[in-house]
């Protein structure tokens, strides 16, 4: 397998100090992947300065793909197409497990269609996430993401399917330009801000992560003075490396980015 960096505009950079950055970070990454790991991230700031690696291979997206179908979700609220306060019933037939907190209700309940998108990302509920799915559509939201220019989109026999950091930029790049011209987007944003379970530490990260056994993932967008998408995804043998792995890629992403 290859193992591809990508340093688009950074070729001509003349401070070592970045270029040192750049190497580390594609060092530590070429060690996971010569241990058998995969690995890959993604940069790029408002200047389209670029450096990735390993952008083009898949992974799993596990819950990461939830924040496509509740953009679809959202963008059918503004069309008309559908009322977030409609209430839907949520049964112990169709409860899943895993992530979310909605498997811990003693009894049926109804939530609102804005109520379980709040939940499929703060939370990342799957029961949330799938009642989402199945009242618009698997097929709906494959559409979506090819309309967007995804190629990955729902790819698999599950409701969460694979991506790669490419097909991820498209989404959040997507997802920006709602939250930053649209109400309902204020909302989303708001969500996508106060995950319950946050493993890089950035400030201000527009994020979702994903995990399922030894896939994690966190995607988003650093919304600071010097915004940028940073996109980590890791399919590591030692799942408790993961927070470790995650936050070095993403500290030293961070310093480049602020040079």
């Amino acid at each position: 397998m290859e193992f591809k960096l990508n340093t688009k505009h950074y070729e001509k950079i003349e401070n070592m100090e970045i270029k040192n950055r750049i190497k580390e970070v594609y060092n530590i990454c070429l060690e996971e992947s010569l241990k058998g790991n995969k690995v890959a991230f993604y940069y790029e700031d408002l200047n389209n300065n670029i450096i990735s690696y390993n952008e083009d291979i898949c992974f799993y997206a596990a819950s990461t793909i939830k924040i496509l179908t509740c953009l679809l979700v959202f963008k059918l609220a503004d069309d008309k197409k559908i009322d977030l306060n409609k209430k839907i019933l949520i049964t112990n037939e169709d409860i899943i497990t895993g992530s979310g907190i909605i498997k811990n209700q003693k009894e049926d309940t109804f939530y609102t269609i804005d109520k379980l998108i709040e939940l499929c990302i703060k939370e990342s509920d799957n029961t949330a996430y799938i009642k989402l799915i199945r009242m618009i559509g698997k097929d709906k939201v494959i559409e979506f993401g090819k309309s967007l220019g995804a190629i990955h989109t729902l790819e698999g026999k599950d409701s969460y399917g694979i991506t790669n950091c490419t097909d991820m930029l498209i989404y959040w790049k997507e997802i920006i330009k709602y939250i930053e011209g649209n109400e309902n987007g204020k909302k989303y944003k708001e969500y996508l801000l106060n995950p319950s379970v946050k493993y890089i530490n950035l400030d201000n990260y527009v994020r979702k992560y994903g995990e399922y056994d030894i896939a994690y993932h966190e995607t988003g967008y650093v919304d600071n003075n010097k915004p940028y998408y940073l996109i980590v995804l890791t399919q590591l043998n030692k799942k408790d490396y993961k927070k470790e792995f995650i936050n070095r890629i993403a500290s030293i992403i961070d310093e480049i980015n602020n040079y």
